[in-house]
């Protein structure tokens, strides 16, 4: 009796029986955990405010991955922090640092993705990194790829879209991406954190593989589509 494929081998089987066919992946807490990029501002900023408030500081770097959230603010308030100036203080010094290219270094693969990613493109698959990540970010998000072993952007087997422009909403890039990957070839499957963004895969290739990452998400109202998948990591 033959084993039953998972649903992440049925991918890898569909991309050799149809060369060229897509693979969508988005990035943060899709196939890298931001969780130690989140702990590195932290840290530094519990170290700046050290002096002036020790137990903010000491409370702020007790926080750990388990205790992250979505978004920074919660995260600090649920740890403690009520210090209402503190905390947009706090956030501000967050937003400046989150989407900087030396910080992009600190992330970490979500367990078996560069793995699978490799496995994409050996199969003859087309990896497509679909993120909302912007220009400004190529530079730091392409070290990323080759620090932590995944495909790098080529062109052709392996494609790495980004936003334009930073103020540009993720979904409204993201839909306008599907058109885009219409043209550029058969959608086999996609990967994405967030529920709104995997149902908009979902109803554009219905045809493929839908996956929604089980890390974190921004909490966004969306009831997932009942194709979609959800899976912990990519580890076959």
């Amino acid at each position: 009796m033959s084993a039953v494929k998972t649903p992440l081998a049925a991918v890898l089987d569909d991309v050799a029986a149809a060369p060229g066919a897509l693979v969508v992946f988005d990035l943060d807490d899709t196939l890298f955990s931001t969780n130690d990029r989140h702990l590195r501002i932290l840290r530094e900023y519990a170290d700046l405010v050290a002096a002036r408030a020790p137990e903010a500081a000491e409370l702020l770097r007790k926080i750990d991955r388990e205790r992250l959230r979505y978004q920074i603010v919660q995260t600090v308030q649920e740890a403690g922090l009520c210090d209402a100036a503190m905390v947009k203080d706090l956030r501000d010094f967050w937003f400046a640092r989150f989407f900087q290219n030396q910080y992009l270094l600190e992330d970490t693969p979500v367990p078996g993705a560069p793995e699978y990613c490799a496995q994409v493109a050996a199969r003859g698959g087309i990896v497509v990194y679909v993120t909302g990540r912007d220009e400004r970010m190529r530079e730091g998000t392409q070290s990323s790829f080759t620090q932590r072993g995944f495909p790098a952007p080529d062109e052709k087997s392996v494609r790495l879209l980004l936003k334009p422009r930073f103020d540009t909403p993720d979904i409204a890039f993201k839909t306008e991406v599907l058109s885009r990957l219409k043209e550029m070839g058969r959608v086999a499957a996609s990967f994405e954190n967030e529920p709104l963004h995997i149902n908009l895969f979902r109803e554009a290739f219905p045809q493929g593989r839908h996956f929604l990452l089980e890390t974190k998400h921004s909490g966004r109202p969306a009831l997932l589509h009942p194709d979609v998948l959800r899976i912990p990591d990519f580890r076959l």
